[in-house]
């Protein structure tokens, strides 16, 4: 644990650690699990065993009573401990390569006829630092490519800390086929902020400043066109609408790139924009209630937190105690919020019952 957490820097530590990591990660939820049956039989025995020296008449010879452990809370015990391992196990070998795709049927205002039923594939949170091999990232892009997407579009989070952790990758992510584009923004993972540069030493301000520029680069590799606070007109045919990317902004601690005004500037307020903002937080904050009407922000970020319940119209995860709009589509006075669950992993390399997402839209007008 100490070595991997020491080396998370460095380009030629073993992958495989992470999911050494996580099965260790594993271990410990399983034994602290585990405990909470035994506490209880402590505290019985504890009551138990007060009440034996209150109920017998005090005298020097030592007390023969014995009390044993509860055999039932021995038993939970285990089953406890062993369910929680062997869950958490199965979301580490099978759970974080379980992808699923979500199809959305979208209605949009002010979305131009002509391209009803234009197709468009969100992709988000890949977090290529988290990967042992290229093989999932392969699978992912096959599964992309069988959509024959007009448009993908991927909202943050390519790496962990480091630029570097996307080299081996980029072959394979040139292979995202869209019709009409490829568009990106960035995440809070992707401005190196967490591997403790000092951007207020030039030297500091200088590896930064390099690791947003290779950054840039990889996403000119891979053919996508990274929004830094700007829009595109998409023009397909003889309609049109705005494709608007903020850096990050994100509520809290969170770093705030964001400048949602200046990515407007000189668009069109009349016809319909869709915003890629990887934060969901900054819908609620800024966006849904902005002067510059956004008629769909696109995000990712909090994964679910890879844990949680999803059965048929039912959602839980523990995320939703930090953001309100944790996964999927939220609506508010004909303005659209959808939050991608995120393909990759960060962390726990795993996830149970909310598991890695392809959101595949099929846009609308609301006027037939």
């Amino acid at each position: 644990m100490f070595y991997t957490l020491s080396n998370f820097r460095n380009p030629e530590a073993p992958k495989y650690l992470i999911v050494v990591r996580a099965f260790v990660f594993s271990l410990y939820i399983a034994k602290m699990s585990a405990c909470f049956p035994l506490l209880v039989d402590d505290f019985l025995r504890l009551l138990k065993w007060i009440y034996s020296w209150i109920s017998i008449p005090f005298n020097d010879a030592p007390s023969t009573h014995k009390i044993s452990r509860s055999t039932f809370l021995k038993n939970i015990s285990f089953v406890t401990g062993s369910l929680a391992f062997g869950i958490l196990s199965w979301g580490i070998v099978f759970g974080r390569f379980n992808y699923k795709k979500h199809r959305i049927r979208l209605q949009l205002k002010k979305w131009p006829i002509a391209l009803n039923g234009l197709k468009i594939i969100q992709i988000s949170d890949l977090h290529l630092g988290s990967y042992t091999n290229t093989q999932p990232v392969e699978d992912i892009v096959a599964l992309v490519n069988e959509e024959e997407a007009d448009l993908v579009v991927f909202t943050g989070d390519l790496v962990n800390s480091n630029y570097w952790e996307a080299n081996e990758f980029i072959p394979h992510l040139t292979k995202i086929k869209a019709k009409y584009g490829k568009y990106a923004c960035m995440g809070n993972h992707d401005y190196a902020d967490y591997i403790g540069i000092n951007k207020n030493t030039p030297e500091g301000l200088k590896e930064w400043n390099t690791n947003f520029s290779e950054f840039q680069k990889i996403h000119e590799k891979i053919g996508f066109t990274l929004l830094l606070n700007e829009s595109k007109e998409i023009n397909i045919g003889n309609a049109s609408f705005n494709l608007i990317g903020v850096e990050n902004w994100g509520a809290g601690g969170f770093s705030k790139y964001g400048d949602l005004q200046k990515a407007v500037s000189g668009l069109d307020p009349n016809k319909c924009s869709i915003l890629l903002s990887h934060d969901p937080s900054h819908w609620d904050a800024h966006v849904r209630n902005f002067s510059f009407p956004i008629n769909l922000q696109l995000s990712g970020h909090t994964h679910g937190m890879q844990f949680g319940i999803e059965l048929g119209s039912f959602k839980w995860s523990p995320a939703k105690y930090r953001y309100p709009q944790w996964a999927g589509l939220h609506t508010k006075e004909e303005k659209n919020l959808y939050v991608n669950r995120g393909l990759g992993h960060l962390g726990y390399a795993g996830r149970v019952g909310i598991y890695p997402e392809i959101t595949v839209f099929n846009i609308h007008s609301l006027v037939s």
